[in-house]
């Protein structure tokens, strides 16, 4: 019987799952129900983590189980893989993929650019893996939408552009201000007719000159001069360029006003951008593009390498034991919001203080209410474990300035999760959990008995 097998470089959300599942139902006509409230639980045996989680409260029609298993992407990943086959998923392999969902809960008020044009790359990378698969971008459900607010025009070239492309919206409706672009000069008109940026920017402008077609935008920043940095631009003026071929222009499309060096261009550097300039067959102003440009093997491969491994594992961990979550940013995921115990969502800034100093966040924060706790933890490998213990003695501001305001009462520990490594005992008194490299799960009893008793009961 086969088995439902997300594959996700994010932490995994149960309100997430749900929601695609609801794809699944509505797209694809199979049918689930959730029995009670929806948990994710790490699986294993003899305190040997699986490096799989299981999905329980929900059945869904015709399959076994659901299971979510963490990997990362070559180069530029959509957030989750929907496949229904019995065996997990092999890397590189004959894999039945269903349907591929980014996941946002990104809105016009935060960042107009990040929430539209960073993810567009994306849609274009993976058409070079798996061409024919249905895409989605999907809007939690964590943010209540804002039903009459006109998006911004940022938020309507982006989601016309999916639309077009045939990328299905979900969690947002789409009939209001959105629809597709059906033809060049209709997208052209559009973009070009946007607020420009303040002056010494450079503004994204499409340009058609007979058989030609030229798109501006600056792909370097500010810390990386001359090199491929700016995620939005990238995202930006990728997903232009895959929209005018999509609607028909078989012309040549060149990057101009980009800012880039030719020492920065190199072959087979695995860049995303060059890949789908490859892909486009992109030019860029001023620079021979590579001879050769070989995408890597596979589109995914299963994480072993990250300190997300362990910090994920004690998140989800207390979550199924009745903890709460207050605040995650595990690496390479995206941010979350600070929650309070009324459920309002604050985004932490990223700057504070009268000097404007950099707001020092751990990867992970959680609350056990019965217990009045509030656990600061930041993820580290092991390699990078002194790291880890600097890094903890930072927290001062976020536990002065929104712990302590918005959790009154409450014990604060800071501890470290560790990955990575072969040893059978902690690496030191302040690591909470550590994860050995082939799953073997070590807790510090000795600082945190009842916890670390608890999360090692969910792998006997």
């Amino acid at each position: 019987m086969n088995n439902i097998w997300f594959l996700t470089e994010e932490k995994p959300k149960a309100s997430v799952v749900k929601q695609i599942l609801q794809i699944y139902k509505d797209d694809f006509g199979v049918d689930f129900t959730c029995h009670h409230h929806i948990d994710i639980r790490p699986i294993g045996d003899n305190n040997v983590f699986s490096f799989t989680y299981e999905i329980e409260g929900i059945s869904v029609d015709g399959i076994n189980k659901l299971f979510v298993k963490t990997v990362s992407g070559g180069s530029s990943f959509l957030d989750f893989m929907f496949f229904v086959q019995e065996n997990a998923p092999v890397e590189g392999g004959d894999n039945n993929l269903v349907f591929a969902v980014e996941e946002t809960k990104t809105s016009d008020d935060e960042s107009r650019n990040t929430g539209v044009y960073q993810r567009c790359s994306k849609f274009v990378y993976i058409k070079a893996f798996y061409p024919d698969a249905p895409l989605y971008m999907l809007y939690n459900d964590e943010l209540e939408l804002r039903k009459e607010k006109k998006p911004s025009d940022t938020s309507i070239l982006g989601t016309n552009m999916l639309l077009t492309n045939n990328v299905k919206i979900s969690g947002k409706p789409v009939d209001k201000w959105f629809k597709p672009f059906h033809s060049i000069d209709e997208l052209i008109a559009f973009k070009n007719g946007m607020r420009r940026p303040p002056a010494g920017n450079t503004p994204i402008l499409i340009n058609r000159i007979g058989d030609k077609i030229t798109v501006s935008g600056r792909l370097d920043k500010p810390k990386n001069i001359g090199k491929i940095a700016h995620d939005p631009n990238i995202g930006a003026l990728s997903y232009i360029a895959y929209t005018l071929r999509q609607l028909g222009w078989s012309g040549e499309i060149e990057i101009v006003d980009h800012h880039i060096v030719q020492s920065s261009v190199r072959n087979n550097s695995h860049n995303k951008f060059l890949s789908i300039c490859n892909m486009l067959d992109l030019k860029m102003e001023g620079i021979t593009m590579p001879t050769k440009y070989e995408l890597p093997d596979s589109y995914w491969h299963y994480e072993k390498k990250s300190e997300k491994m362990a910090s994920i594992l004690f998140h989800i961990a207390c979550e199924y034991l009745g903890l709460k979550e207050v605040y995650q940013n595990h690496a390479g995921c995206e941010r979350g919001y600070f929650k309070s115990v009324t459920g309002e969502l604050i985004t932490l800034p990223k700057y504070c203080g009268s000097d404007n100093h950099n707001l020092l966040i751990p990867d992970v924060i959680m609350r056990d209410d019965s217990n009045k706790i509030v656990y600061l933890m930041e993820g580290k490998k092991l390699t990078t474990l002194s790291n880890g213990l600097a890094e903890i003695e930072g927290y001062d501001d976020i536990e002065n300035l929104y712990i302590n305001r918005y959790f009154p009462g409450y014990t604060v520990k800071r501890y470290l999760t560790i990955f990575g490594g072969s040893k059978r005992s902690l690496p030191h008194e302040k690591v909470l959990l550590y994860l050995a490299d082939d799953g073997h799960l070590i807790m510090n009893e000795p600082k945190e008995p009842v916890l670390s008793s608890r999360i090692m009961s969910l792998l006997k």
